[in-house]
C-alpha cells in the first residue's frame, strides 16, 4: 500500500511541477499533465515505447534521451507554438537549448517524472503529426502493459492496424474492458496483423499472443 501511495504523490506532486511551466511549454504542458495522471506508475515504459517509435520514424536520434529533452523544454526560451511543426521544435531543443547537467542529475523523483512526461508528450504529438492520426495517452499505456518497450516495429504495425478510431478500443481490449462483439472484431484484426508481422508463426502461436494481451486479470 505504501509504494501505490508513494507513486501516487510523486505523480500528483510531478502533475504541479508541469501546471507551473504552463507560460514556457504552453498547451504542451496540459498534455504532459494528462499523461502523467493517464500513465501513473508506468510512465517510464510508456516514454520508452514513444521514444523507440519516435526513433523509427526518424523523429529522434538513437542517442535521445526524452527525460533530457523534457528538462530542456521547461527550460528553453522558445515553446512548441513558436514553430511549424513538433519536429522542428524537437530539432531546437536537440541542437540549440543546452542541459544544466548538475541540475539534470540531482533532480528527485518529482522532477525526473515531470520532466520524462514533458518530453514523451513532444515526442507523442511528434509521432501523431507525422502519422496523421491522434494517438490516445490510453493506447500508449497499453503498449507499455504488454512489455513492447523494444518491439517498434510490432507498436508501429498495431498503431496502423487501428488508426481508424479504433485505437481506444484496443486500450479498452487489452484491459478487457470491450464488449464480446468488439473484443471479437479487435481479436480478429489483431490475427491478420501478426500474420503479415510474424509470417514464420503458426496461428495457435498467433492465437496465444494475443490471448495473453488480456492484462485485466479477469
Amino acid at each position: 500500500m505504501g509504494l501505490i501511495s508513494d507513486i501516487g504523490n510523486v505523480i500528483s506532486s510531478a502533475v504541479n511541477v508541469v501546471k507551473e511551466t504552463i507560460t514556457t511549454l504552453g498547451p504542451l504542458a496540459e498534455k504532459a499533465g494528462k499523461m502523467l495522471q493517464i500513465a501513473g506508475k508506468y510512465l517510464g515504459p510508456v516514454a520508452q515505447v514513444i521514444r523507440i517509435v519516435g526513433v523509427l520514424l526518424d523523429i529522434l536520434k538513437p542517442k535521445d534521451n526524452i527525460e533530457e529533452m523534457g528538462a530542456k523544454a521547461m527550460n528553453a526560451d522558445k515553446k512548441p507554438s513558436d514553430f511549424d511543426s513538433n519536429a522542428e521544435y524537437i530539432k531546437y531543443l536537440r541542437e540549440e537549448v543546452q542541459l544544466d547537467k548538475e541540475k539534470f542529475e540531482k533532480a528527485n523523483n518529482v522532477e525526473k517524472a515531470a520532466r520524462t512526461a514533458v518530453g514523451a508528450s513532444i515526442v507523442a504529438s511528434a509521432i501523431s503529426e507525422k502519422k496523421g492520426f491522434e494517438i490516445p495517452l490510453e493506447t500508449w499505456v497499453a503498449m507499455a502493459k504488454l512489455n513492447l518497450t523494444d518491439k517498434a516495429k510490432e507498436v508501429d504495425s498495431l498503431l496502423e492496424t487501428f488508426k481508424d478510431g479504433k485505437l481506444e478500443d484496443f486500450a479498452k481490449y487489452v484491459d478487457g474492458k470491450l464488449d464480446i462483439q468488439k473484443e471479437s472484431k479487435i481479436g480478429d484484426d489483431l490475427v491478420e496483423m501478426y500474420k503479415k508481422l510474424e509470417p514464420n508463426a503458426s496461428i495457435e502461436e498467433i492465437e496465444e499472443k494475443i490471448m495473453n494481451m488480456d492484462k485485466s486479470g479477469k
